[in-house]
């Protein structure tokens, strides 16, 4: 009886771990991302983010996809820290919430402000990044471009960083000349 119980329930069993691990891959988590710069500090450049920037990435804007999608301003969570800075002197660049699946091979791009040309016929945006989340553990992939508009041409600054996170926090994602506060829940 032993035996039979034993070959009965393996199948099951393994079955019913890999739909629980492929539900883990597929759930949903509400993003939410601010993009904030000191007015008057100095610039640090890097390389522009390229024509094909966002080539391989789901477009928040403009996807149909029903797992990826904005979040009203009102369920916004970041607001006060928003404030906060502001009040500091700090210019908030960017602040969206979306929801997307943890899934280390999908990047949500996203963008904010009027488009410029770069010298090479580049469309950037004056805020435009790239975000991945990953579930094991928990953690961001996140790109981002502060572009400026100058007399001569554009001038990006970049931040690029991994960063492990845990649910409903509020993570500071440093770079010289601007900063980034993202927080991942559960819708």
């Amino acid at each position: 009886m032993k035996t039979i119980t034993r070959n009965l329930l393996q199948p099951l069993l393994a079955t019913a771990l890999l739909t629980g691990s492929l539900l883990a891959e597929a759930q949903e988590y509400l993003v939410e991302l601010l993009v904030f710069s000191q007015p008057g500090a100095q610039l640090t450049p890097a390389a522009g983010p390229g024509m094909d920037w966002d080539e391989r990435a789901t477009a928040l804007d403009d996807t149909v996809r029903g797992d990826i999608r904005s979040i009203d301003p009102t369920r916004h969570r970041l607001d006060s820290d928003a404030r906060k800075l502001e009040s500091n002197g700090y210019e908030i660049r960017f602040h969206r919430a979306w929801t997307q699946p943890a899934d280390p091979h999908l990047s949500v791009a996203v963008r904010e402000g009027q488009p410029m040309t770069d010298a090479g016929g580049d469309l950037l945006y004056p805020v435009q990044g790239l975000v991945s989340l990953d579930t094991d553990p928990l953690s961001a992939r996140v790109t981002l471009w502060l572009n400026h508009a100058t007399a001569a041409e554009p001038v990006s600054e970049r931040l690029q960083t991994t960063r492990r996170l845990r649910l409903d926090e509020t993570h500071y994602l440093d770079h010289r000349s601007l900063g980034a506060l993202i927080r991942i829940s559960q819708p």
